[in-house]
């Protein structure tokens, strides 16, 4: 026993030699290091949103979503109004030989479904995709004049260059929008003022709610940054 004994006393021995002994206390230890803090600040920062971005989205997400929204709302109307015109379409093109027996009356009112059903995904489809064309003119518009503003006025990096995405850019967007629109149409010029007042309310509302989001997100445009400092002199 006494040989095995020393063996296994100098085994451990070897073991306590090896094993450092920490000269911190087990608080001190379960501290975060600094790289790993600034690793987690960086990612809450990413999840919390850009700051030059609108509604705190960068272009790269926010134009698939825009584009899939307006796609939507555009296929909903086109599919509505599509196939209300295809249901009348079957009835006017079959007025003369309506059917006269109940099962005529069944496959009369199952072919009426299916124009229906067709003319509404045809014009829903063509109807969104037109949509979805204008949204992204009016978006890149947005995006154009911001980024000219930031390198006009703040004479600097356009990720850097802060308080010029506000409610001018959008008005200017839409505007242009709906001048282009009108011009494409070959609208005459009490419809175009029309559709260029109702472009001005749109744009201006989109704007003003995109301002408060960006206040409310700590990044306040130039022009909120400007009030709140008149207001406290």
């Amino acid at each position: 026993m006494w040989p095995f004994k020393s063996a296994h006393v100098g085994q451990q021995d070897e073991v306590l030699d090896a094993a450092p002994i920490p000269m911190t206390s087990p608080a001190q230890q379960s501290l975060p290091k600094p790289e790993l803090v600034a690793k987690e600040e960086e990612t809450l920062v990413r999840f919390t949103g850009w700051p030059n971005e609108r509604l705190s989205i960068p272009l790269i997400l926010r134009a698939p979503t825009l584009m899939l929204a307006s796609f939507a709302c555009g296929f909903s109307l086109g599919a509505s109004q599509g196939a209300t015109k295809g249901a009348y379409r079957y009835r006017a093109e079959n007025a003369h030989r309506l059917p006269t027996t109940q099962t005529g009356w069944f496959l009369y009112q199952k072919s009426k479904n299916y124009h229906a059903m067709l003319g509404g995904i045809k014009e829903g489809a063509k109807f969104g995709s037109v949509c979805t064309g204008w949204a992204t003119l009016f978006m890149v518009t947005e995006e154009m004049v911001d980024l000219s503003r930031a390198r006009l006025f703040a004479r600097g990096d356009d990720d850097v260059a802060t308080g010029h995405r506000d409610f001018g850019s959008t008005v200017i967007a839409g505007m242009t929008v709906a001048g282009i629109y009108s011009w494409k149409r070959g609208l005459d010029h009490f419809a175009a003022a029309g559709i260029a007042r109702s472009a001005l309310r749109l744009s201006l509302a989109y704007g003003v709610i995109q301002d408060l989001a960006a206040s409310l997100r700590g990044n306040p445009p130039a022009y909120i940054s400007w009030l709140k400092k008149k207001a406290t002199e």
